[in-house]
């Protein structure tokens, strides 16, 4: 395999280059374009001085936030990548649509082969869904790994173009597959954005849009962080300060495009509901550890050639040091690429859509490694950094011990100081979650109201230290007999009030009989005292509110106190 990159500056440079370079036209030749040029008709004329040198190459491109040319970083260039195989065939498809995952599943199918063993693909930087077109070739081409990223346009959010030989695409995706028999890969990513302050939850969103955030409008949550103003600074001042979560045990990042109309806050990626996010911010001294180990670890593997797919956002903080990642790369094989809104990697055995990062794939044919000794990455961490890095410590580890108190407060303020169960107050939150939950999705939930018999009259009889025992002995007789997803409260006084998620009322009154029994002689053997309960069963009815549920359960409970008490009653 050999690589030929080209910085391409005008008509004619193509096919002297090849003459000189003697690059023959086969579908062994994959050419990868990446241009800051971004308009349709230099690409098209571009494309037409490809097809008279080339009919039966695969040929992908995009535009760019950035070109890597020989592991430097230029603006507003072209570069043409020729990779020339020994043994490997090349193929490529395009596809025009909006639909993200549409555009990858057309292609996995169209491309993918049993001998398949790298996919590159490019897709618009401004309309698809990063992750919704990465999880189409999870389905269905679940064994190849995939490398790429989204087109960019310089964070001028006007226009994105992906194309092949005779198709230039806005809306959609392209790709280039390698088969063959053995093909040697090594690859490298990095985010050297670290988080700091706390984790906040994701609690309204749809696909690679968030309207919610700790129950709030997402605009808020960077106005109230990041200043007044910066929704007025929308898209460009969330771009230092990206937001990000771990999935899988991977840590994420996501680039905030700017708000939508209806209010939410849009992404180059999806963010679910529940997880949970932190804001951060970059970290020059982690980008430089890692180029560091990113350059050994290419120098010890076969690597004929070196495509880079790099985060856009990392120029706009680094500026000229970003070459610190790629410059050192052309001493190990030719290294060329582009600078994206998104990029497509493959690690932990699946393929990924990341932000922010810096990921690089070498390819060979051949197993064996260079030899070739070039110079240590010598980059140094100066003062500044160093002081930065340190004011970073400092805010992670007030933030940590501000989490660490926080927690023990919201235990104060959510627990019953006797039992330990939940009070009246974080019940009710977690009931009027469950309700809405059933409400949206069709689900059934059970509620048992309990009530401890005779309770005065163990009071006034053993005194109250008697009475706090025997709340805390059915406290924990309730936590033995109930599920882990079942929840309990002490309700107030001598009461409980039990949720139990998924069952109807059967199944609440199986579970209510088990626990009179239960209490009736487990508990009065432990504290040898005469104890049983009344319990009240009802579960969720359409259109239900939270007063409907409480008030049944409460009913049924009373009519088991006027049937005589030690019983169940359901309604």
């Amino acid at each position: 395999m050999k690589v030929h990159n080209l910085l391409y500056t005008e008509r004619g440079d193509i096919t002297r280059f090849v003459d000189r370079r003697g690059i023959e036209d086969s579908d062994r030749l994959l050419i990868q374009i990446f241009t800051g040029i971004n308009r349709v008709d230099f690409i098209e004329n571009l494309l037409l001085e490809l097809g008279e040198n080339f009919k039966h190459a695969a040929i992908i491109g995009t535009t760019t936030g950035g070109e890597i040319y020989k592991g430097k970083v230029y603006e507003h260039s072209t570069v043409v990548s020729f990779a020339t195989f020994e043994r490997a065939q090349v193929r490529a498809e395009g596809v025009e649509t909006e639909d993200s995952f549409l555009a990858g599943k057309t292609l996995a199918e169209k491309l993918v082969s049993d001998r398949s063993k790298l996919i590159i693909a490019f897709a618009d930087g401004l309309y698809s869904n990063g992750d919704a077109f990465v999880e189409a070739f999870n389905i269905h081409a679940a064994d190849v790994p995939l490398a790429g990223g989204l087109a960019g346009d310089n964070f001028t959010f006007t226009n994105t173009y992906v194309f092949t030989k005779n198709k230039v695409i806005n809306k959609g995706g392209v790709a280039a597959v390698i088969d063959t028999d053995e093909l040697y890969l090594t690859s490298h990513y990095n985010l050297a954005w670290i988080p700091i302050g706390k984790e906040m939850e994701v609690t309204k969103s749809r696909g690679n849009r968030i309207y919610e955030i700790e129950g709030k409008p997402a605009v808020e949550i960077y106005k109230e962080y990041l200043g007044s103003t910066a929704e007025e600074l929308l898209p460009y001042i969330a771009i230092e300060f990206p937001l990000v979560f771990e999935r899988d045990g991977i840590l994420f990042a996501r680039a905030c495009l700017g708000q939508d109309k209806d209010g939410s806050m849009v992404y180059e990626g999806a963010i679910y509901e529940g997880e949970k996010v932190r804001f951060s911010i970059w970290d020059t001294g982690v980008m430089l550890d890692s180029a560091a180990q990113n350059l050994k670890k290419f120098r010890n593997a076969p690597s004929e050639g070196i495509f880079v797919y790099t985060c856009l956002a990392r120029k706009y903080l680094m500026g000229n040091e970003a070459e610190v990642e790629t410059k050192y790369l052309q001493g190990v094989a030719p290294t060329c690429g582009f600078l994206t809104y998104g990029e497509f990697f493959n690690t932990k055995g699946k393929n990924r859509f990341m932000n922010y990062t810096f990921t690089a794939i070498s390819i060979s044919e051949s197993p064996k490694v260079s030899s070739k000794i070039e110079d240590e990455l010598k980059e140094e961490p100066d003062k500044e950094l160093m002081r930065f890095r340190a004011l970073v410590s400092l805010v992670n580890s007030i933030t940590k011990e501000l989490k660490e108190a926080n927690k023990k407060l919201e235990r104060l303020a959510e627990r019953d100081p006797l039992t330990g169960l939940y009070n009246r107050r974080k019940m009710k939150e977690i009931l009027e979650s469950e309700l809405r939950k059933s409400e949206r999705y069709g689900t059934v939930f059970c509620v048992l109201m309990i009530d401890v018999d005779n309770f005065k009259q163990i009071n006034d009889t053993y005194g109250h230290d008697e009475g706090d025992r025997v709340l805390v002995s059915i406290s924990r007789c309730l936590e033995e007999i109930l599920r882990d997803t079942d929840v309990v409260s002490r309700w107030g006084g001598e009461e409980f009030l039990v949720l139990m998620p998924e069952t109807n009322k059967e199944g609440g009154i199986t579970v209510a009989e088990k626990i009179r029994n239960h209490i009736q002689s487990e508990v009065c053997c432990e504290i040898g005292k005469n104890v049983s309960v009344s319990i009240g069963v009802t579960a969720y009815r359409e259109g239900d509110s939270m007063d409907d549920i409480l008030r049944r359960a409460d009913q049924a409970m009373y009519e088991a106190k006027r049937k005589g008490k030690n019983t169940v009653v359901a309604y």
